[in-house]
C-alpha cells in the first residue's frame, strides 16, 4: 500500500513544516494532493484507496471491517476500567500519526471507526492508525485482542 511521492512533494512537504501533523496541500495540475508528515517524519499520502486496496489491508486486520466509507472493529474487555485502560493507550500513536479514530465507550466495549475525511474516505493513515489500534488491544504489545466487526 506505500505509493512513491515525488521528491519536489517531500522537500515542499518538509521544508515548509511547522511540527508534525499538519496536513499540507500542494497544487498538481488540477487535484490536490494532502499530505501528513508523521512520526520521525514519515509521510503518509491522504489519497481514497480503491474498494481493492481496502480489502488487502483489511487481510492485514482479523476482526475489522468496512462500509466503504470507513474502517472499524469493536474490541470487548473484562470490565469498564479496562476498556478506558485501552482508550487511553491509543492516545499517543494518534497524537504521533496525526490521525484519530471515532471512539465509542459502552461500558465494557470499545468501537473503533477510522475514516479520513479530507480525502473523503479510506486512506493508508487509517491503516497505519488501525494496526497502532491492534498493537495497543492486548495486555501485552505482542499479544494483541481479537477485535469483532
Amino acid at each position: 500500500m506505500k505509493r512513491a511521492i515525488a521528491p519536489s512533494l517531500v522537500h515542499y512537504a518538509v521544508h515548509h513544516s511547522v511540527r508534525r501533523g499538519i496536513r499540507y496541500g500542494t497544487a498538481l495540475g488540477l487535484s490536490l494532493l494532502w499530505l501528513v508528515v508523521g512520526p520521525l517524519g514519515s509521510l503518509h499520502a491522504l489519497e481514497r484507496l480503491s474498494d481493492a486496496q481496502v480489502t488487502e489491508g483489511l487481510r492485514q486486520l482479523p476482526g475489522w471491517a468496512t462500509d466503504g466509507e470507513r474502517i472499524y472493529c469493536t474490541y470487548q474487555f473484562t470490565n469498564f476500567v479496562e476498556a478506558i485502560a485501552f482508550v487511553n493507550r491509543l492516545v499517543v500513536p494518534a497524537e504521533a500519526a496525526g490521525h484519530h479514530p471515532d471512539l465509542t465507550i459502552r461500558y465494557n466495549q470499545v468501537n473503533i471507526s477510522l475514516s479520513t475525511h479530507d480525502a473523503g474516505g479510506i486512506t493508508d493513515l487509517d491503516f497505519v492508525v488501525a494496526r497502532d489500534v491492534v498493537r495497543q488491544s492486548g495486555p501485552f504489545v505482542d499479544e494483541p485482542r481479537t477485535c469483532q466487526p
